[in-house]
């Protein structure tokens, strides 16, 4: 029985129970009609089935309740799941680019080209498939997709997964709001640069205590005095209006789950973002 049909069922017996309470409150109207209200009073049974009857329909409601919310989490994870299927057609057409390259290098008679084109390909795989280790479902389909977003726009991308955050306290919406702005942030800023290497670090690793996520972009170097003011509601490097209000939402996010956010930025390195957020104890 799926969980619409028991969510039916639910609703179904609290009409009823509702139908009997109005039943039995009408013979009550029409016995007071007859009786004087000095003398009037409900039988002990009747207190009883309504008592009853009323207790019942709160344990419906309430199973109702966990009902729509079990249904509403599982349409959830198919969206994201949909999300990683169209990830891996995209890395499964790319994987058929790459047998194309290759099979022209040898045709070509260089061999050694082929083999080096391979031994980065594989590089490259171990990457991207070290993202369907991580645990949390939605923090993998936005990985995969910002993955997918950056190379499309001539980033490079690079993935240090040494943890899959099996015992992340931070629950997941919040944990994707962080990722999805600071990724969004760093991907804007390599596509608006004039550098010639555009790079993406994103890193995932852990201690006892706390996890550790830095998102890195090659380009541009932002000063000490603008990093003071990143945080700021309003303060934004994009143009327009319609801006600097991501990352103090980032910054709410964190210390809301008892975590903290930093950024640094160095000539040679880029400007990171690194959050650190507590384990599960």
């Amino acid at each position: 029985m799926n969980s619409n049909s028991k969510a039916y069922i639910l609703i179904a017996l609290i009409l009823i129970q509702n139908l009997i309470v109005l039943f039995v409150s009408n013979n009550a109207i029409l016995i007071w009609e007859n009786i004087s209200s000095s003398s009037f009073k409900y039988p002990i049974s009747i207190w009883l089935i309504m008592l009853i009857l009323s207790f019942c329909s709160f344990i419906c409601l309430y199973f109702i309740m966990n009902i729509i919310k079990e249904e509403r989490e599982s349409i959830k994870e198919l969206n994201n799941s949909k999300e990683v299927i169209e990830a891996l057609r995209g890395q499964k057409h790319d994987f058929q680019n790459h047998l194309s390259v290759i099979s022209g290098l040898i045709q070509l008679g260089k061999p050694e080209k082929a083999l080096e084109y391979t031994f980065n390909i594989c590089g490259k795989t171990n990457e991207v498939f070290s993202i369907s280790k991580i645990k949390n479902v939605e923090v993998a389909a936005l990985l995969y997709r910002k993955y997918a977003i950056a190379e499309n726009s001539g980033i490079t991308v690079e993935l240090y997964i040494d943890s899959y955050l099996e015992n992340i306290k931070i629950p997941s919406l919040d944990l994707c709001k962080i990722l999805f702005n600071l990724i969004d942030n760093a991907i804007y800023e390599l596509e608006n640069s004039e550098a010639e290497e555009k790079i993406l670090s994103i890193s995932i690793c852990q201690t006892d205590a706390e996890y550790t996520i830095s998102i890195t972009n090659s380009s541009p170097i932002i000063s000490e005095e603008v990093q003071s003011k990143l945080f700021q509601v309003g303060f934004s490097t994009k143009e327009g209006d319609d801006h600097g209000h991501g990352l103090p939402i980032v910054k709410s996010i964190v210390h809301k789950n008892s975590g903290r956010i930093t950024v640094e930025s160095y000539e040679d390195v880029g400007t990171i973002f690194t959050v650190f957020l507590p384990k599960k104890k």
